[in-house]
């Protein structure tokens, strides 16, 4: 007897599928109320069953009173993915996850993950660190150092860095309400059906009142919220909502139980002890990646060897490189050993071209490490090629902007002190730069601490928002041209605007013929430091209308 297509369910199929997908004569429809091992379970047959998905449903995956067979799905995904190793059905389920009070630092580790994952991270330019929860401020104090010595000075440090932040936050808003007086403030209103600009004397109801108290105040605390973030350290604490299929979900347990910092492998228990309760087949087999974790240990001795005594050079903020498809090699091990350095990519390539054979095929072979099956997957470095490629040294504030571009290769270095701070403007005009420049002292004290007890990578922890940090960027034309268009524009931060301007001017004056690729870079120079806040507070003007954003008055 020939399969039965969908035109042959039953009438009771057609009963119990009714719960469980949108409409159940079409041939496009949405799944609904089911378990997401189901779901996986259902849609990995869709190679190998002769029928469609509803019939695959009715007839394999729900039991005759129209519940789902939730073992008989979580079986099939196991034997699929766990013993058989297919990767594409540990793409089949998807899980929302909210990851709750993280410290930056983690935060971006976690958002390193660029393919199967969605994250939406709790930002820093709208939310104030002023005041404290359950007694304490909102830092992450890392496992590694309560244990230590340096926990004291750690607490201490960071309780004077966020009450200077919270001491900071009236005089910093008092200065922006000068610069953009209240009956000079305009948002959008609609009348007529026409949208026009008005001030407060123009508005006429209670709504389009409420809306402007609404989009003033936003604008304000944002502007605020922008400039003192400077002194936010990398231990502060982060929300992050994340939505990411099973095969993501399994490689950042593994990456973070893989890292050095016993932060990442605490959390890296709770994201599977959560994910046990909704996707438990999908990350079965997620676990510390024993590979990996002793290359970058052999890799990191290694950088240590070669770069011993060798002073690291100046550098420009953004550097346009060359990659010439000579140079392949000396470029691919360049790769290798940037994030391991504190050296810019044209310096690294100038030792390592000068380096004998053999020590060029050592960084090779301990990069590339004992692989032991298709499983043991070498690092970024090998997507070393690209024909557009920067160095860019920016605070740490603006790298976790431009971090969030995927179609590219981002390398970075890790957080350090060394390459200087910026003190934004705002802080010297309201007479606060020498508040603010003990708290990177401070700071800086304490990662020096850090660093010679040996916590090397715990010492990230103390750098503040402002801090630089060096990162390598590879891309093709096309996100070259996305990337520059987007973070240039009027509602984008003045650093990290300036850092993408720079990127297109470089490449331009080299490929003056691409001009037509990057034609939407925008160049001008908006000052007054209200800027952004008062574009993001009218864009959302119908959301403070209608009260999206009440809890933000």
């Amino acid at each position: 007897m020939p399969p039965k297509r969908a035109d042959d369910l039953t009438d009771h199929e057609r009963e119990i599928l009714r719960p469980y997908v949108s409409d159940v004569d079409a041939d496009v429809f949405v799944l609904k109320n089911l378990n997401p091992e189901v779901i996986g379970a259902a849609l990995a047959r869709y190679s190998r069953a002769p029928t469609g998905f509803k019939e695959t449903v009715a007839r394999e995956f729900l039991n005759a009173d129209g519940t789902p067979n939730i073992s008989k799905g979580a079986q099939l995904v196991d034997r699929v993915i766990n013993k058989f190793g297919d990767e594409s059905v540990a793409e089949l389920a998807v899980a929302p996850i909210c990851i709750e009070n993280i410290s930056n630092l983690t935060a971006k580790i976690i958002e390193d993950c660029r393919i199967g994952g969605s994250p939406i991270e709790e930002s820093t330019r709208y939310v104030l660190y002023d005041q404290k929860r359950d007694g304490r401020w909102r830092y992450v104090v890392p496992p590694d150092i309560e244990a230590s010595n340096l926990n004291e000075k750690f607490r201490s440090t960071m309780d004077h860095i966020f009450e200077t932040y919270a001491d900071l936050v009236e005089p910093i808003q008092n200065h922006f309400r000068k610069k953009l007086p209240e009956d000079e403030f305009e948002i959008d209103v609609e009348h007529l059906g026409k949208t026009k600009k008005a001030k407060h004397s123009d508005l006429k109801t209670d709504g389009e009142l409420k809306a402007f108290n609404l989009a003033y105040g936003f604008t304000i605390r944002s502007a605020a919220c922008d400039v003192i973030r400077c002194i936010l350290p990398a231990c502060a604490k982060a929300n992050l909502g994340l939505v990411g299929n099973g095969r993501f979900f399994t490689g950042l347990i593994s990456k973070l139980l893989t890292q050095d910092l016993k932060e990442c492998h605490v959390l890296a228990g709770k994201i599977r002890t959560a994910l046990d309760t909704y996707i438990p087949t999908f990350v079965k087999r997620a676990e510390r990646n024993e590979y990996l974790a002793q290359n970058d240990r052999a890799m990191r001795k290694l950088s240590k060897e070669i770069f011993q005594g060798i002073s690291v050079s100046n550098n420009p903020e953004v550097d346009l490189l060359e990659d010439k498809e000579e140079d392949f090699q000396t470029n691919l091990l360049t790769g290798m050993l940037f994030p391991l350095t504190r050296h810019p990519t044209r310096q690294i390539r100038q030792i390592v071209a000068k380096l004998p054979d053999t020590r060029k095929q050592e960084i090779f072979s301990t990069y590339i490490g004992k692989r032991q099956s298709k499983r043991d997957r070498p690092g970024r470095a090998l997507e070393t090629g690209y024909p557009i490629q920067f160095d860019i040294i920016a605070g740490f504030a603006e790298y976790r902007d431009l971090q969030r571009h995927r179609m590219l290769t981002q390398q970075r270095q890790d957080l350090g002190v060394d390459l200087g701070y910026s003190i934004p403007e705002e802080i010297i005009e309201i007479g606060k730069e020498e508040v603010v420049r003990e708290c990177f002292q401070r700071a800086e004290s304490l990662h020096g601490d850090l660093m010679h007890a040996g916590m090397e990578r715990e010492a990230q922890y103390a750098a503040l928002f402002n801090h630089f940090i060096r990162w390598n960027m590879g891309m093709n034309l096309r996100e070259m041209g996305h990337l520059t268009e987007l973070r240039s524009q009027k509602a984008g931060h003045p650093k990290y605007r300036r850092t993408v301007q720079l990127m297109a001017k470089l490449y331009l004056k080299r490929h003056p013929e691409m001009a037509p690729v990057l034609q939407f870079v925008d160049n001008n120079d908006y000052g007054g430091g209200v800027t952004r806040a008062e574009q993001e507070a009218r864009t959302a003007f119908k959301s403070l209308a209608t009260g999206v954003f009440d809890d933000m008055d």
